[in-house]
């Protein structure tokens, strides 16, 4: 948006320079996945919502600050729409996963990992803090993923885990709506 004439509609505007202009780049929107498997995403949304309800709920009492920060972002999304997962704005679901070590540098502050499943073993560990956290079906932790070196460990059996974050680009919305909020047909 910086730099672009204000009194033209984003959906109007063209470079020159391009061969297309990715307008869906003006506004946060869903993932590929997310629109490719919608059926299943909503089914994931209506199956665990109590669960995403409780999970915020227990944030919000145990980490008032932290749930203050990223809970901004969140009702700050294009239309009043909502996250299924608030505060958090982003779900990730790993299904029989065994990760390398890792930070996920474009991740905000923090992130929760809740592991699902019948599985034995499959700990996650925190590089620095020298931590080795038995999981079980439902425990969760949370912790700032991209300050801290992370993976789980080999497991035997069925193993699924949660991952909700909220990616840092959103910061970029919340102060400027991408630079977008100069244009007279943004508001």
């Amino acid at each position: 948006g910086a730099g672009a004439p204000t009194h033209i509609h984003l959906h109007e505007m063209a470079r020159v320079d391009v061969s297309q202009t990715n307008h869906t780049q003006c506004l946060p929107y869903a993932s590929k996945d997310i629109i490719e498997h919608q059926e299943l995403y909503n089914n994931v949304q209506a199956t665990f919502s109590e669960l995403f309800e409780w999970l915020e709920h227990v944030m919000k009492t145990h980490l008032p600050e932290e749930y203050e920060v990223i809970v901004k972002l969140s009702q700050n999304l294009p239309g009043g729409e909502c996250s299924p997962v608030a505060p958090f704005l982003s779900l990730v679901i790993n299904l029989n996963v065994t990760t390398e070590a890792h930070r996920d540098r474009f991740d905000k502050d923090l992130c929760l990992v809740l592991p699902i499943g019948e599985f034995k073993g499959g700990a996650l560990v925190q590089f620095e803090q020298g931590l080795v956290l038995e999981l079980r079906c439902g425990d969760f932790v949370i912790f700032p993923s991209n300050d801290t070196t992370h993976f789980n460990l080999h497991y035997e059996g069925k193993r699924a885990s949660f991952v909700l974050h909220t990616d840092k680009g959103f910061d970029k919305w919340k102060e400027g709506h991408n630079r977008w909020t100069i244009n007279d047909h943004f508001h």
